[in-house]
């Protein structure tokens, strides 16, 4: 198994809380106190981890940046497979369902901060595809404050056949496009998919065709040409949120 080492007080705390993957060791900055620093080292050697109190200088060498006085040694997080997820729903939970699919986002920071608004609003899993796409990196952990460690993030070699195949399974696909319907004129049906495309090239045209409906978000006239790819997904997933409880 290889390791990796994630830093920063939010990530270290929801990976442990998430026991989303294996944990080796907690290195803890020599001083700092608190509760909330006992209850860290509880939870990691509740999962065999060795806990270490060490030097600041130790942790900039294996955690570089903000690291906040924690570092974390993880393994890889296990593979789920979208099947899997889709056919482990009771039917009352896929009715509610809603999945996010990223059309070659790249950037880590772009899918930290997705993975932090989907599991907040409540999205059931991330579809990425296999190339061309940020894997879950230690800055994509960070950027999502640890938020990622509690939502799956599925890997997909197909993402437009895979998108169909929801559509079997009675997911709406609507993807996120500003030549679409302005979002507050859509009816989110569910089950349901939102799919974001990269902030360079937006949607592809295969995944594109897949989508039931594309939909925009309405801007101020002397707003910017586009939101970002996480803000945009924020917004989309917000709304579809509310319609859902309204």
């Amino acid at each position: 198994m290889s390791w990796v080492w994630l830093s920063g007080r939010n990530s270290v705390s929801e990976t442990l809380r998430a026991r989303s993957r294996g944990v080796r060791e907690l290195w803890v900055q020599d001083g700092t106190q608190g509760d909330w620093v006992r209850d860290l080292v509880n939870l990691a050697r509740s999962a065999g981890a060795k806990v270490r109190w060490v030097q600041k200088g130790e942790l900039d060498r294996v955690a570089p940046g903000n690291h906040q006085g924690l570092a974390l040694r993880v393994g890889e997080r296990p593979a789920a497979g979208l099947d899997e997820i889709v056919r482990g729903l009771s039917p009352g939970d896929k009715k509610r369902a809603v999945l996010v699919a990223l059309d070659q986002i790249q950037d880590p920071q772009n899918l930290g901060a997705i993975a932090r608004a989907a599991a907040n609003l409540g999205a059931l899993a991330l579809i990425t595809p296999e190339r061309r796409a940020a894997p879950v990196t230690p800055a994509a952990v960070q950027a999502s404050a640890g938020a990622i460690e509690k939502i799956p993030v599925l890997t997909v070699g197909n993402l437009a056949q895979n998108l169909e195949r929801l559509k079997q399974e009675g997911f709406w696909i609507y993807g996120a496009d500003m030549s679409g319907k302005p979002c507050w004129d859509v009816r989110f049906n569910l089950p349901m998919v939102l799919v974001i495309g990269s902030e360079g090239h937006g949607i592809r045209p295969l995944v594109r065709e897949r989508c039931d409906e594309l939909v925009s978000i309405p801007q101020a006239d002397l707003g910017v040409e586009s939101l970002n790819a996480s803000t945009a997904a924020a917004v989309l997933l917000y709304e579809a949120a509310r319609q859902s409880r309204g």
